[in-house]
């Protein structure tokens, strides 16, 4: 039997990721605003819009699917693997937000030139 706290805690886990998917989509978005836009640039701006609308689809059918259901797709795959593999994402997506959160403070306020 699944432990009654794993399901919550990997919701919340993909909705923070998911959050922060959205940020990274709205930094990369700003930091075009900024540089300017460009076809590879424009490419790298429409993935993270595809990955983050990709990733609330599986979220809403997620979440409507039984709660028996949910466990046992967990419990096929192993809880641990289910953890660790959404401990990874959210790394990535952390990771990528702080990224794209510096590349607009770096464009925003340019070092000055000696």
């Amino acid at each position: 039997m699944l432990d009654p706290i794993v399901v919550p805690t990997l919701y919340f886990l993909s909705v923070l990721e998911l959050v922060l998917q959205g940020l990274v989509f709205f930094y990369a978005y700003r930091i075009s605003k900024i540089t300017g836009s460009f076809r590879a640039w424009t490419l790298i701006i429409i993935a993270f819009a595809v990955l983050t609308i990709r990733n609330v689809v599986s979220l809403l059918l997620t979440l409507t699917l039984p709660a028996d259901q949910v466990s046992n797709l967990i419990e096929s795959v192993g809880v641990t693997t289910t953890i660790i593999s959404s401990a990874v994402n959210l790394v990535a997506a952390v990771a990528l937000f702080l990224g794209f959160f510096g590349l607009v403070k770096r464009f925003q306020n340019p070092a000055k030139s000696p």
